[in-house]
């Protein structure tokens, strides 16, 4: 997680579009260490992935699906793989068309399962601003930091506009899974003329793991927003399906970004 500290032209937008009705199939194979009822909602979550590739295409690269995987396993990593493109469109009257369960001994022995599940679903495309020169870059100041280490971020734009910053805690389950990092109480305006900016800027974000988490590391995501009007997020959202629900929700054009990060105890 992230402590906040405290130093001394025209935009052309994609008009929302119809819900177009997509079907996907998708399999997960897996050994008894997982039940066969996970083992289908990660095959679910497959389909529901590859609903919205069809429709809309992939965001999330197979190195940050790597890196994940090993850090939080592949069951969490592939929801989280799915939360964070699901920002891209919204999947609504979902029906499950088939669900097959079937299993396979392997020439050693072992016993393996497969859970194939298809779907059909409407995909609705968020509504995004679509004005190439209205665009932005991120760059973290590391991809890997320790207890105590400082993060900066670089970030470029081609034109003036408004910038807000979630932290998503993919493994929080008690507590909010979003937090807003910028604006914040020192870095109150958001609204960027600048072609670049160093964030923090008259304050100091400090890296630390998170408590009760019983792993030497973790993954964390920060989520950036910009838009050409400002919009009011709250400052924090209990899960990252509340934070997508506003995404979604709000009548204002955005485009988005994720960069993701490791922590190390």
């Amino acid at each position: 997680m992230i402590r906040i500290l405290l130093l001394l032209g025209f935009v052309f937008y994609s008009l929302p579009s119809l819900a177009t009705i997509v079907t996907a199939k998708a399999k997960y194979m897996h050994s008894g260490e997982i039940s066969t009822n996970t083992g289908c909602e990660i095959a679910k979550d497959r389909a529901k992935l590859k609903a919205l590739e069809k429709e809309i295409g992939q965001t999330i690269s197979s190195e940050e699906l790597e890196k994940c995987s090993e850090i939080d396993g592949k069951y969490n990593c592939e929801r989280n793989r799915f939360f964070l493109s699901s920002f891209n469109g919204d999947i609504t009257g979902l029906k499950e068309l088939d669900r097959k369960k079937t299993t396979e001994t392997l020439d050693d022995g072992e016993i393996v399962y497969y859970c194939e599940i298809e779907i059909k679903a409407n995909v609705i495309p968020s509504k995004q601003i679509t004005d190439p020169n209205f665009d932005f870059n991120v760059k973290l100041n590391k991809s890997n930091y320790n207890e105590g280490d400082n993060l900066t971020m670089e970030i470029g734009f081609t034109k003036p506009m408004y910038l807000t910053i979630f932290q998503v805690l993919p493994y929080e389950k008690k507590n909010n899974q979003v937090l807003k990092l910028f604006p914040n109480e020192r870095e109150k305006d958001n609204f960027i003329k600048s072609e670049k900016i160093i964030l923090p800027n008259n304050a100091k974000y400090e890296i630390y793991f998170p408590e009760k988490v019983n792993k030497e590391r973790v993954d964390e995501y920060l989520f950036f927003i910009t838009s050409d009007k400002n919009i009011s997020w709250l400052p924090e959202y209990g899960t990252i399906e509340e934070l997508k629900a506003a995404f979604h929700k709000s009548k204002k054009m955005m485009k988005h970004k994720f960069k993701q990060y490791t922590i190390t105890k």
